[in-house]
C-alpha cells in the first residue's frame, strides 16, 4: 500500500491547516514508545492529505518496563511520580527526534495505567505540561476522558483515522498489545475491541526469555489445547455487544490467570491463543461484515501482522477475505499516527471520537492542549 502523498501542484489557498504534529503512542504490551512525525493538509472538500514523515521506536529500558508492569498495584504518590517521570522522558525523546523540524503539536495517548468506563475512569500517564515544557512544543493529550465523561467507553478510538484515512478497506484490523476492529458501512463507523493479542503472546515469550515471539516461531511448534482455548474464550467480553474495550487489569486477572494456571506447555499455550485470536477476530468479521461482489479487503496493522503463524491462521480461517498487509510504516506505527491526526482534528475544533463507536450519548472533541512559547523548554 502506498501512503497518501501532499500534492504540490494543488494550490496553497486550497489548504487549511497546514500542520506538522509528531504522535506518540506507548502501547499495553511495553514494547516502546512510537514516534510518527506526520504531516497534514485539510482541505475545502474535507479530504484530509497526509503523510508520515519519519518513524522510529524507542525501547523502554528494563527499569521502566518493570516499573510500568508493576504501576496499577502501587501508591498513588508512586502513580503521580511516573506520570510526570513518563512525561519528562517523551519529551526530551521528542525534542531529540524532531531536532531540525519546524513542528507544530505534539500529540501523546500516554501509557494507560487504568482503563474502567464502567467507573467513568480512565487514566493515562505522561503528563502534558511535563512534555511540553522538557521539549519546547505545544501538547496534547489526555484524548479518552471527554467521551468517557458523556458515558462512552473511551474506546476504540482509531475509528476515526480508519474512516478518514483509510476508505478503501471494508474493514481495519489492528493486532498490538488488544486486537481490535473497525468498520465504517453506508450508515455508521462501528469500532471495538476483539480479545487479547500481544499481551498474551509476549507474556509467554518471555517465560522463553524472549521479548516477543517472532514470526510465531515458538507458536508454530505447539498444539492447540481446546480445553484451555474453551476457558480464554470463556469470558463475557466475548458475548457482549459493542461498544466494548478491554482494560488491561481485566486481562491480567482474567487471561494470564487461566494461562498461568494451565499446565500446558509454552508452546502449547501459544499455539492456543494464536487461534483464539484468529478464531475471535473472524467471528467478528463474519458478524458484521456483509459479503460482498469479491472478497471484502482487510487491512492489519500492529506488531501481530508481523506474525507469521498467526496471519497464516487467520488467513486459512478467513478464505472469503483478502488479507491486505500495508507498508511496513502502516504496520508499526499505525497508533502513533492515529494520535498525530487526532491531535490535528482536537486542534481543529472537530471531532475525533464518535459516539457509534464508544456508546457515549453524543461525539466529541477529545484532548487537553498544554500551550508553550515554541522553542522554549526546561
Amino acid at each position: 500500500m502506498k501512503i497518501r502523498f501532499i500534492d504540490s501542484n494543488i494550490p496553497k489557498y486550497y489548504y487549511i491547516c497546514h500542520m506538522k504534529i509528531l504522535g506518540i503512542m506507548s502501547g499495553s504490551s511495553l514494547d516502546g514508545i512510537d514516534l510518527a512525525l506526520c504531516e497534514f493538509n485539510g482541505n475545502t472538500k474535507g479530504k484530509v492529505f497526509w503523510k508520515i514523515i519519519k518513524a522510529d521506536t524507542i525501547a523502554y529500558s528494563d527499569d521502566w518496563v518493570s516499573r510500568l508492569r508493576f504501576l496499577p498495584h502501587s501508591s498513588a504518590r508512586e502513580i503521580t511520580l511516573a506520570d510526570y517521570d513518563l512525561g519528562y522522558l517523551f519529551g526530551e525523546i521528542a525534542k531529540g527526534f524532531v531536532a531540525g523540524e519546524n513542528v507544530d503539536y505534539i500529540a501523546s495517548h500516554g501509557h494507560t495505567v487504568f482503563h474502567e468506563p464502567q467507573n467513568k475512569m480512565t487514566l493515562q500517564i505522561g503528563n502534558g505540561s511535563a512534555i511540553a515544557s522538557a521539549s519546547g512544543i505545544p501538547t496534547i493529550y489526555d484524548f479518552r476522558s471527554m467521551d468517557i465523561g458523556f458515558g462512552g467507553q473511551g474506546a476504540p478510538i482509531v475509528a476515526i483515522l480508519d474512516r478518514d484515512l483509510f476508505l478503501e478497506y471494508d474493514a481495519l484490523v489492528n493486532l498490538g498489545g488488544i486486537s481490535n476492529i473497525s468498520i465504517t458501512n453506508s450508515e455508521k463507523t462501528i469500532a471495538y475491541d476483539i480479545s487479547p493479542c500481544n499481551q498474551l503472546l509476549n507474556f509467554l515469550a518471555n517465560k522463553k526469555g524472549f521479548d516477543y515471539d517472532k514470526g510465531g516461531h515458538i507458536a508454530s511448534k505447539g498444539k492447540v489445547n481446546k480445553e484451555l482455548l474453551a476457558k480464554l474464550y470463556s469470558f463475557d467480553h466475548f458475548t457482549s455487544s459493542f461498544p466494548k474495550s478491554l482494560d488491561n487489569n481485566y486481562i491480567k486477572n482474567n487471561f494470564i490467570s487461566v494461562l498461568e494456571n494451565d499446565s500446558s506447555s509454552i508452546e502449547d499455550k501459544m499455539a492456543t491463543v494464536i487461534e483464539l485470536i484468529a478464531v475471535s477476530l473472524i467471528d467478528e468479521l463474519r458478524k458484521n461484515l456483509t459479503q460482498s461482489t469479491g472478497k471484502p479487503k482487510i487491512m492489519f496493522a500492529g506488531g501481530g501482522a508481523k506474525n507469521i503463524f498467526l496471519m497464516n491462521k487467520i488467513a486459512e480461517l478467513g478464505r472469503n477475505y483478502s488479507v491486505i498487509i500495508p507498508d511496513e510504516s502502516i504496520i508499526d506505527y499505525k497508533e502513533a499516527l492515529l494520535m498525530a491526526y487526532l491531535g490535528y482534528l482536537r486542534v481543529n475544533e472537530k471531532t475525533n471520537t464518535l459516539k457509534t463507536v464508544t456508546g457515549a450519548i453524543q461525539d466529541t472533541i477529545g484532548g487537553a492542549i498544554c500551550l508553550v512559547e515554541k522553542g522554549l523548554h526546561h
